[in-house]
């Protein structure tokens, strides 16, 4: 039921995508213009910034990977966890963690349901051991993961520069091809998110008009 509602819903942004006028610093941002059309046979490279701890993201994270779905082989995506307190960073190492181990699919719903609705502090180091270890991961690597992964602090501190870098503010936030950044505060609902990027992935590399 779940996933027919899904594809009616995207059946319906997409309908919206071409009934409706989005506007640059309204609904959505220009970073930078297109500069090189040549890329425009290259998979639209589409980053997710979000965190286990937003309640949004949990809300919107199957509508955002039905999207993904139906996109196909057309972009490339991934996730970057943002750091906005304390907490988020423990959230943040538990996803490159979870990815690290390939289980970034499996646990993922799991890590928001036990944060978000299960109101579980993993807020600690040994609170996310305990939760991977919970999960069937082997407590030694959990341990090595949480406290001794210079490639997991790596990415922690890559996440925070991409951040700051976009200038990312709230979260979920989507920045396609390098050119575009939208979130759910420009885009007032999940269903105009959804058809913003449908409207922006038909705008990515397409030279400046004269």
């Amino acid at each position: 039921m779940l996933k027919y509602l899904l594809s009616i819903t995207l059946f319906l942004t997409s309908m919206l995508t071409f009934a409706e006028e989005f506007v640059a610093g309204k609904d959505y941002i220009v970073i930078k213009e297109s500069e090189n059309s040549s890329k425009a046979n290259q998979p639209i490279v589409v980053s997710e910034f979000f965190s286990y701890g937003c309640p949004w993201c949990y809300r919107l994270d199957p509508a955002i990977d039905q999207w993904v779905k139906q996109q196909g082989s057309h972009i490339s995506f991934s996730k970057v966890p943002v750091v906005f307190n304390k907490d988020w960073e423990y959230y943040a190492k538990a996803f490159y963690t979870a990815k690290a181990l390939t289980k970034e699919q499996q646990l993922t719903p799991v890590l928001f349901k036990t944060i978000l609705t299960d109101k579980r502090p993993l807020n600690s180091t040994q609170a996310m051991i305990d939760f991977f270890v919970s999960q069937g991961v082997d407590a030694t690597t959990a341990q090595s993961a949480f406290e001794h992964s210079p490639s997991i602090d790596i990415n922690v501190n890559d996440a925070k520069r991409q951040m700051a870098f976009y200038q990312i503010g709230a979260v979920p936030a989507l920045v396609i091809n390098e050119q575009f950044k939208t979130d759910l505060q420009m885009a007032k609902n999940e269903t105009r998110l959804i058809a913003i990027l449908n409207f922006l992935i038909t705008q990515t590399n397409k030279p400046k008009a004269a």
